[in-house]
């Protein structure tokens, strides 16, 4: 695995300088660019107590006890672990080895090293990595409220006063992602956890990457992935960019403030639509949508990264700007 190099940046930030080399991605040909359930730290999805029965609960992980399964996703499974001494809850998430490639274990710990760097009220803490007889494990702090898909309606439109505060939390972790030159990749709703204060903890930088590695070409292109329905045309064609988080934040802002997805069908169909089918205007599904509120959001719709707002924080302050003089 290529070693991460950090530089400091002229404004005193740390930039990251090498890149993945390959991203273990599911394979578009194959799997016709499934929606899939991240195996992040978005565990808490929808495991009640009485399906988080697996073999492994009751096993000692480190310091941990394992309590139950919070979720499973490709290569790693999420469990609610409780320490030994200070009687705390956390989350662990353990690479399957009879699952995971190589690769996938070299991006396991590609993860907890970034994980490790980035610093933000709004992004997931980690807050120890190890080895258990041979199984690597990320321990992170536990979102007992679940995620925003969990919190949020999922029918129905809401109120953009309701949504705003959610969208300028994850604007504000996305931007210092972004600061520190890398992409997310994988912006959903699942993937923003509720904290004790019901504050949002962006998770699951599973498939993130820099944007060195885009530059470079340093990841192979013709695999992808991510969550079809929030993925920006750049990313499709094999070339995320930040611009690419941002357009997956207006993807959610979307669908909230109508409550349904920005595109309808099959995951191959809505690749084909983000690519280029113009979004269905809010007003058409909300009349009471407010004018500047549906083109800001439609403006960082664009197809065209470069006609989106410059950054995504520049989205989130339009949003609550429009919001404001409606």
């Amino acid at each position: 695995m290529r070693q991460l190099e950090w530089g400091m940046h002229q404004n005193g930030s740390y930039l990251l300088n090498k890149a993945i080399s390959k991203i273990h991605r599911v394979p578009a040909s194959k799997q016709a660019l499934e929606r899939e359930t991240s195996a992040g730290y978005v565990a808490q999805t929808d495991a009640a107590p009485a399906k988080g029965a697996s073999p492994l609960n009751g096993q000692q992980i480190g310091h941990y006890t394992l309590i139950r399964q919070l979720g499973q996703g490709g290569y790693a499974s999420v469990f609610l672990g409780e320490h030994h001494y200070l009687n705390t809850y956390v989350a662990l998430k353990l690479l399957n080895l009879y699952l995971a490639s190589e690769e996938d274990t070299k991006h396991f710990q590609l993860e907890a090293r970034i994980l490790a760097y980035l610093r933000h009220r709004n992004i997931v803490r980690l807050l120890d990595f190890g080895v258990e007889r041979g199984t690597p494990f990320l321990v992170m702090e536990y979102a007992s409220k679940g995620n925003l898909q969990q919190f949020l309606p999922h029918e129905g439109a809401l109120p953009v006063g309701i949504i705003l505060p959610f969208v300028t939390q994850m604007a504000s972790a996305l931007q210092y992602v972004h600061n520190h030159g890398l992409i997310h990749c994988d912006v959903k709703p699942e993937n923003m956890l509720l904290g004790p204060l019901n504050e949002l903890w962006l998770s699951d930088f599973g498939i993130a990457i820099t944007t060195t590695a885009v530059s470079n070409k340093e990841f192979n292109t013709h695999e992808l992935k991510g969550s079809v329905n929030y993925m920006a045309p750049e990313h499709i064609n094999g070339n995320p960019m930040p611009a690419s988080d941002q357009y997956a934040l207006a993807a959610m802002v979307y669908q909230w403030l109508c409550g349904r997805f920005l595109f309808q069908g099959t995951d191959m169909q809505v690749c084909l639509q983000h690519l280029s089918t113009p979004p269905i205007p809010l007003r058409d599904h909300v009349p009471s949508t407010p004018r500047a509120v549906e083109h800001v959001v439609l403006k960082a719709l664009a197809k065209d990264p470069y006609q989106r707002f410059a950054h995504v924080q520049e989205f989130a302050s339009a949003l609550k700007q429009a919001n404001r003089h409606r």
